[in-house]
């Protein structure tokens, strides 16, 4: 038992210290650039892409009442969670609220 909790100890240990808060690590490239439209929205699904070696089809509910999957290279992204997809060919996780002054 106390063998049991030492490994669970190490490995949230582990874990903790693999986090990262830079966002530029969590935002995901575009796989098939110019074959999306840029703008935010929320996350509703998120799915393998088979046979494809690691890319992820993320399916996005624009706030402009449109709907678009794109296919992307990483996976960091969950539903329910708010995005902004850049003319760049990026999808970036938003956070937060800024005020203008």
């Amino acid at each position: 038992m106390r063998r049991t909790v030492a490994i669970a100890a190490l490995a949230l240990a582990v874990v903790g210290c693999t986090l990262t808060r830079d966002a530029s690590r969590l935002d995901a490239t575009i796989v098939a650039p110019g074959n999306f439209l840029a703008g935010s929205g929320i996350v509703v699904a998120v799915s393998p892409l088979a046979g494809s070696g690691g890319l992820y089809r993320v399916s996005v509910q624009l706030d402009t009442k449109g709907f678009q999957a794109i296919d992307v290279d990483r996976n960091t992204f969950l539903v329910g969670q708010a995005v902004a997809i850049t003319n760049d060919g990026r999808i970036e996780h938003v956070s937060g609220t800024t005020f203008n002054r």
